[in-house]
């Protein structure tokens, strides 16, 4: 006869699809230049950089800027590349603008600079001109930053999470530089550039928030790395993080809405139902381990139960857009119809446990289960881990601009010219 100690146990343990759905993020494009707009920093300052290095730098300046070029327009993008191209332009492009700041009366162009990006982030991608330096100086920061979460993305699809969640935190660095630092310098400059005619990350709010959605994609990958590792997790530990991550996406919703729903409406619509789908994502795996902490006690049985209970609340499909809790329905937005099966079999595992803990409780434990979670047995707050790499611009030291004697003879016209571009370029 076979008793039950002989049958074997089912394996309850957190499911693949609760890993894959943990660190399920959005794919960023990098900014684009226009493959049209021909730019020559050597042709520009052709008459103001006769001297030797300052030539030398022009000509660096050149060759690097094609280089990201030609990393940014690729058939297939390679966010390495990227990253690595853009930091070698932007200490060259860094040093022309150093340069035209402190040397504003010899910064007299051959050519005109006019520089045209396209967004990384916007729905509809278009070209934004600009004769000022400061924005190729910003976009080529952008690359780095943009580069990072592309570089991210691609560890945390090859299932490389601690990868991925030092490439997000760096992302994170360089719009929190951007929005604490550079921009708002930018803008102190008196650059009259309003925001609308700037691709989207040029704009400080639109940074300040990014910066709080890598922060919040580091901490997925952090949990990915937890849960893919063998054995029982901290199932505690996990619950508070699932919920930092909850909060944190939270806040970047309310911070995009309240400061920067302008540039809200400019990127894509399905971007933001997928965060929808992580907020509740992330409040039902919190209560998930959170559950399953309280029934490895082995002391508050009945509470596990409520609190599993909850969290397949927060796994079913809302239904009506202003319902409270619940998710999209993924099967029918087809960017996150993928999402479906994993979503499916997740639903399909907690209904799963929470049926085989009702079983025993009611057969050994005999807990009375509450109706709704106390108020004084929920977790108060979540974990953050706030991962951000500090991002630093180096400090350039100016190149000589000079000009031939005869040349600083200037007519009323050429210096109002000159006054027009130093502003264009938003230089005091």
């Amino acid at each position: 006869m076979t008793s039950q100690w002989d049958i074997p146990k089912e394996d309850m343990s957190h499911p693949d699809s609760a890993i894959r759905l943990a660190s399920a993020v959005h794919r960023f494009r990098c900014p684009k230049t226009n493959p049209d707009r021909k730019v020559s920093f050597a042709k520009s300052f052709n008459s103001c950089g006769k001297h030797e290095k300052t030539r030398k730098t022009m000509l660096k300046c050149d060759d690097s800027r094609k280089r990201l070029e030609e990393a940014l327009l690729a058939t297939s993008v390679s966010h390495e590349r990227v990253v690595a191209d853009a930091r070698k332009y932007l200490p060259f492009i860094h040093t022309v603008l150093v340069s035209c700041k402190f040397q504003p009366e010899m910064a007299r162009l051959d050519e005109r600079l006019v520089f045209e990006w396209q967004s990384g982030v916007e729905t509809k991608p278009k070209f934004y001109k600009s004769e000022a330096i400061m924005m190729d100086v910003t976009m080529c920061i952008l690359c780095e930053g943009l580069g990072k979460a592309g570089v991210a993305t691609e560890a945390s699809v090859a299932g490389e999470f601690a990868a991925a969640s030092r490439e997000y935190a760096a992302a994170a660095g360089v719009f929190q530089f951007l929005a604490d630092d550079h921009l708002p310098k930018w803008v102190a400059r008196g650059t009259r550039v309003a925001e609308d005619d700037l691709p989207v990350e040029c704009c400080v709010d639109t940074a300040k928030g990014l910066s709080i959605l890598f922060q919040a994609n580091a901490q997925q990958m952090a949990v990915a790395t937890v849960l893919i590792k063998a054995g029982t997790p901290n199932y505690s530990l996990v619950a508070k993080l699932c919920l930092g991550i909850h909060e944190q996406l939270e806040e970047f919703v309310v911070y995009m809405r309240e400061k920067a729903f302008t540039q809200m409406t400019r990127i894509d619509k399905d971007f933001f139902t997928l965060i929808t789908f992580q907020v509740s994502l992330q409040k039902a795996l919190s209560l998930y381990f959170y559950a399953r902490s309280l029934w490895e006690q082995q002391s508050e049985y009945g509470l596990a139960i409520a609190v599993l209970s909850e969290a397949t609340v927060h796994l079913r499909t809302k239904d009506s857009p202003t319902s409270p809790t619940g998710m999209p329905d993924v099967a029918k937005i087809p960017p996150l119809k993928a999402l479906t099966k994993d979503l499916n079999d997740l639903r399909g595992h907690m209904g799963h446990l929470l049926h085989l803990w009702e079983k025993d409780n009611s057969s050994i434990y005999f807990e009375s289960v509450p109706r709704s979670v106390p108020a004084d047995k929920k977790l108060e707050q979540g974990l953050r881990m706030n991962k951000v790499e500090k991002y630093h611009l180096a400090d350039a030291d100016p190149v000589l601009l000079s000009l031939p004697e005869d040349a600083l003879k200037r007519s009323d016209s050429d210096l109002a010219r000159e006054l027009q571009e130093r502003l264009n370029a938003g230089e005091d």
